[in-house]
């Protein structure tokens, strides 16, 4: 009988067309259904978020979920998105950070098919919105788009930092607990679970694979971010400038 009803509210509600384009569903064996910016599968538990608020359901609960493909990023627009501020958090790993794990393991960032060092003239759409001062200069660039993703994850900004004319470094920002509770879980979802930092509630590092990375969210302001970093470049910036 369960199955029955399930089967006939997910085809009213593909009917219907219910919820907003790209939207998540938990269809629970109890019959009730839900539609969710984004949910997933993680530790036995089937989260989502309902009325803004993180929802964590024991996964046996859980008869169905339905997880809609990840959106395609909307193309350039004509005009040229205004400068961000590019201060970068206060604790980011300082250069002289030590790694744990030698570069040079792999050059993948985990994200869209980036490889770091990828020069400049390889990528499409991305406008130069500041230059970091440290290193001799890293510029810094942001796609000129009027909606960003990392993976399933909608954020505010993404600004990817060039030393020497290569990738070098990638920072993703967002604005709110809830897109913050995204990018975690995507971010997890990529690479796993990060060693979390001291008695910080979120906060998590990892170093390996090449990458350093680095999540955080500040309770205070309400901002979090996901710091990227090539390891093989930055060996390269610790020989020209060492600390």
């Amino acid at each position: 009988m369960h199955s029955q009803i399930l089967t006939v509210l997910l085809g009213l509600a593909i009917l219907t067309g219910a919820g907003p384009v790209g939207a998540d569903m938990v269809i629970l064996r109890s019959g009730e259904m839900f539609q969710t910016p984004s949910a997933w599968k993680e530790n036995g538990t089937v989260n989502y978020y309902k009325d803004g608020q993180l929802v964590r359901v024991d996964e046996k609960e859980v008869a169905r979920l339905i997880q809609s493909p990840t959106p395609i990023e909307d193309k350039p627009p004509s005009e040229q998105r205004p400068a961000a501020d590019l201060r970068p958090p206060s604790d980011l790993p300082a250069a002289g950070h030590p790694l744990p794990h030698p570069p040079g393991i792999s050059d993948d960032p985990g994200y869209l098919d980036l490889r770091w060092g990828q020069p400049l003239s390889q990528f499409e759409g991305l406008a130069l919105v500041g230059t970091d001062p440290a290193y001799g200069g890293v510029k810094q660039y942001s796609h000129i788009q009027r909606k960003k993703r990392f993976g399933r994850a909608g954020v505010d900004n993404i600004f990817y930092g060039f030393w020497q004319g290569g990738l070098y470094t990638i920072l993703v920002e967002t604005s709110n607990y809830v897109d913050f509770m995204e990018l975690k879980a995507e971010v997890f979802r990529r690479y796993g679970e990060g060693g979390q930092e001291g008695d910080h509630e979120e906060k998590y590092r990892w170093s390996g694979k090449g990458s350093d990375r680095l999540l955080s969210y500040d309770f205070d302001s309400d901002t979090g971010y996901l710091w990227m970093r090539s390891q093989a470049l930055h060996e390269k910036v610790r020989a020209r400038y060492p600390e």
